[in-house]
């Protein structure tokens, strides 16, 4: 039964999300379904799930309103969810049956069958409808998730799998990562598992090897419910046992993350406080790289780093208020190529506002605005663009409220 509601609260959230009225089609073929959207100056701006966002109108090649009349979407369709929403599944298939005798190749009438067969426990026609839908549109990221839902229901745990995973390759949704976790955990794997590939740089230490993989793990499985993705291939792990650790470093410094994480640990005989949290501050940056390419200003990688490692959020809000007071506070968009060429006595600060824009992003927004922001990224958008896109502000507006945040704390 636990099983059956957690597939009703998502197929009511699903459906809620795609109850939009209006689609934008950006010029690189990204598609928008929204709530409402309309043209502001020069921006198009839209509302979805309750928030409000913009997105420069050069990027936008085509905005498609669905107005009262043809283009409307299926009343039964639009019943259907708030049927489904309110539990009432048998109601929702009903209603979604009857759209269907009208137009069998309906989408989101395939869609919502799917999800609401499946909180019936009806998996098999779950099944069925959700092929149905690919059958329609076979890169559907919802078709493709329902599809594993079903699969999954059914027992077909490897095809489950493989359908979310295409569906997160679409669309990367936490909900989505959750139930593919559920389906498909890291097989294990001599060396590390199939997260991760572990060797040493010098001497062999194996009871503390053990030890960082397991850290690794737990922060691994965290950091794909919380962003909604995860590194599509093994990550590299080098524990460099002949060059020293450094216990009472900032937690930013000591180690490093070309691809593979390097972290130096000479000297630690287990699994410390700081030494863990290094590790969950580079697996961080290896989860950026995957999902950015490389496409991803350093205040962000250093800011989304830091945040996800632990501690106080809010630890590099004072540092920056003084700056700002002081007037050497910088510029985010100054922050954007690597660190390794700031002066050394630069580098605090750089890593101090680099985690207080960030925690204020979250602090406003919530972190689903960071996974936005990094998936806008992904997409190919420049920051200047992507930061619109996530967060309906542009770079100097970003700038300004994120000032005035630290000016008005006490």
């Amino acid at each position: 039964m636990r099983a059956l509601r957690r597939a009703l609260a998502a197929a009511a959230a699903s459906l809620a999300v795609s109850a939009g009225a209006d689609t934008i089609t950006l010029t690189n073929g990204r598609v928008i379904e929204t709530d409402r959207a309309w043209f502001e100056g020069n921006e198009v701006r839209y509302e979805k799930a309750g928030g409000v966002y913009g997105l420069p109108r050069t990027l936008v090649a085509r905005l498609d309103r669905r107005a009262a009349g043809d283009g409307a979407p299926d009343a039964d369709v639009v019943a259907a969810r708030e049927r489904l929403a309110a539990g009432d599944a048998v109601e929702a298939v009903r209603l979604l049956r009857r759209a269907l005798a009208r137009d069998p190749r309906s989408l989101a009438a395939l869609q919502g069958l799917s999800e609401a067969s499946l909180a019936l426990g009806d998996a098999r026609a779950a099944r069925q409808a959700a092929e149905g839908a690919l059958a329609v549109a076979p890169d559907d990221a919802r078709a493709l998730a329902a599809l594993g839902s079903a699969l999954s229901a059914l027992g077909d745990g490897p095809g489950a799998a493989r359908a979310f995973q295409r569906s997160l390759e679409l669309r990367p949704d936490p909900e989505v990562a959750r139930r593919m976790a559920e389906v498909a955990p890291a097989p294990s794997q001599p060396g590390g598992g199939a997260r991760f590939r572990l060797r040493y740089e010098g001497s062999v230490n194996e009871p503390l090897g053990d030890e960082v993989l397991r850290a690794l793990d737990g922060a691994f499985a965290e950091f794909a419910r919380r962003l909604g993705f995860q590194p599509d291939e093994s990550v590299s792990v080098v524990l460099k046992t002949e060059a020293a650790f450094q216990d009472e470093a900032p937690e930013w410094a000591g180690a490093l993350n070309d691809g593979a994480i390097h972290v130096p640990v000479a000297g630690v005989r287990a699994l410390t406080p700081r030494l863990a949290a290094l590790l969950r501050h580079e697996l961080a940056h290896s989860f950026i790289l995957a999902r950015t390419r490389g496409n991803c200003p350093t205040w962000l990688q250093e800011g989304v780093s830091q945040l996800l490692e632990g501690g106080d959020p809010a630890r590099g809000d004072e540092p920056s208020r003084a700056a700002l007071r002081a007037g050497r506070l910088k510029p985010l968009i100054t922050l954007e190529a690597p660190f390794q060429g700031l002066e050394a006595g630069d580098l605090p600060l750089a890593y101090a506002e680099s985690l207080s824009a960030v925690a204020y992003i979250v602090k406003r927004r919530g972190e689903p605005a960071v996974v936005r922001l990094l998936n806008s990224l992904g997409d190919g958008f420049p920051p200047e663009e992507a930061l619109p896109v996530a967060l309906a502000l542009s770079y100097p507006e970003f700038q300004r409220s994120w000032e005035a945040h630290l000016a008005a704390a006490r």
